[in-house]
């Protein structure tokens, strides 16, 4: 039913003006003005009788509308029915995105999204990847870094995760608490991005070629949108990674040096890539709805590391026309180190080495070739790909403009 307008108007208790008999003639007749003045009460009370008629009535359509579209208050379609007729309501509408935590004022210059999950017999990963972290961050308040980087550790298991609860209570009430664990900040997931395709069957880990992901894959994707999605509107930048790698030597001054090159030779990059796996990622935080909804729009289809390769090699024309000519920018050596040998999954085949520490990113196995660094084409720079036509000499000084083209 659509309201119609209702106006304050329509509620008037004063009571009207007899026009027949001026105040004069009152003072001449008393009794003239004693029937006037409850001509005038009578007039009153019945246009009392009609307002409150119409109050009811109108009460009555706005409960009877409430309980047919139950509109969201806080819905800026929804315009107050006392201002303007409203010709159609619209239902709620229910934002997905996942909410930032609370960080204060702090607008970080980068946040580092850890996921993590338990390992069989509780193998214990996590410390050793936030200790050899924070050895990297600085504590002295007169760094540049110092509070610019936040570290986001998100609990994919509430409830069951010892390895987690004990890291947490170590460095918010235990001895490592204070000093750099202030970077540190401690997240259960929520759980509000929802497996799309809960009644699929899991596949056959070691026969399955289009590599159609189970319920635990699929999560895995949910859990990742729900990392980044938190950290959209806080950050400059978002680094991925994963809770089995330790940092490498120097890794926060290499990882603001290769930031800044590429901001300089390639400003609109699409991402960093300093390492392997959902690791070791760098992207732009303005850039994470553009992946986020790419990943929600195919968790069923593929797992998470292979759905980032199609979107960064815009193997789709959906991923293309997101990203455009973009690139994606790797650097020549690894920064971030794989310490894990027991897998959250149940079945994992045998594996190739990993690279360790600085080692290089030109051959590692299991990178997509526009992910590996181009050691052919750039073999006297440490980013690639590299352009001649790129503004080189505003990076590395025009002395060094010949020794790049050799």
């Amino acid at each position: 039913m659509l309201l119609g307008y209702v106006g304050f108007a329509s509620f008037r208790f004063m009571p009207s003006v007899d026009h027949e008999h001026s105040p004069a003639e009152f003072q001449k007749d008393p009794k003239t003005k004693l029937d006037g003045s409850i001509k005038m009460f009578n007039t009153g009370v019945s246009s009392l009788s009609n307002s409150t008629s119409s109050l009811e009535r109108a009460v009555t359509e706005l409960n009877d509308l409430a309980q047919h579209t139950a509109p969201n208050p806080f819905d800026s379609k929804i315009q107050n029915p006392f201002e303007s007729k409203i010709d159609k309501i619209d239902p709620p509408v229910v934002t997905p995105v996942v909410p930032s935590p609370s960080t204060g004022n702090t607008k970080y210059w980068l946040i580092i999204g850890i996921p993590t999950v338990p390992r069989r017999n509780d193998i214990d990963y996590l410390t050793t990847t936030l200790q050899t972290l924070l050895e990297q961050l600085p504590a002295d308040k007169a760094d540049p870094f110092f509070g610019k980087v936040g570290v986001f550790v998100m609990n994919n298991k509430p409830g069951d995760h010892k390895v987690y609860d004990r890291v947490k209570e170590y460095y918010k009430t235990g001895e490592g608490a204070g000093g750099r664990a202030a970077y540190l900040h401690f997240l259960d997931n929520p759980g509000v991005v929802k497996d799309p395709a809960p009644h699929l069957p899991d596949p056959d880990d070691l026969h399955n070629p289009t590599n159609r992901p189970g319920r635990g894959v699929r999560k895995q994707t949910c859990d990742l949108v729900t990392l980044i999605e938190m950290a959209r509107d806080i950050s400059d930048y978002y680094l991925f990674m994963e809770d089995d790698f330790a940092v490498c030597p120097h890794f926060t001054r290499a990882l603001h040096y290769v930031i800044e090159k590429a901001n300089t030779v390639q400003p609109d990059w699409l991402s960093l890539r300093v390492s392997y796996g959902m690791n070791g990622i760098a992207m732009k935080s303005s850039d994470i709805p553009m992946l986020s909804a790419y990943l929600r729009e195919h968790t069923a289809r593929l797992p998470p590391d292979l759905l980032w390769q199609e979107f960064v090699a815009g193997n789709n024309p959906e991923a293309k026309k997101s990203i455009g000519r973009r690139k994606i920018m790797v650097y020549k050596y690894n920064l971030l180190d794989h310490i894990g040998t027991i897998s959250s999954f149940a079945i994992r085949p045998n594996r190739p080495k990993w690279p360790g520490c600085y080692d290089s990113m030109a051959d590692v196995w299991s990178l997509q070739k526009i992910e590996t660094f181009d050691a052919r084409q750039c073999p006297s720079d440490d980013m690639s790909p590299c352009n001649f036509n790129t503004p080189r000499p505003a990076w590395a000084g025009k002395d060094n403009l010949i020794k790049f083209h050799k």
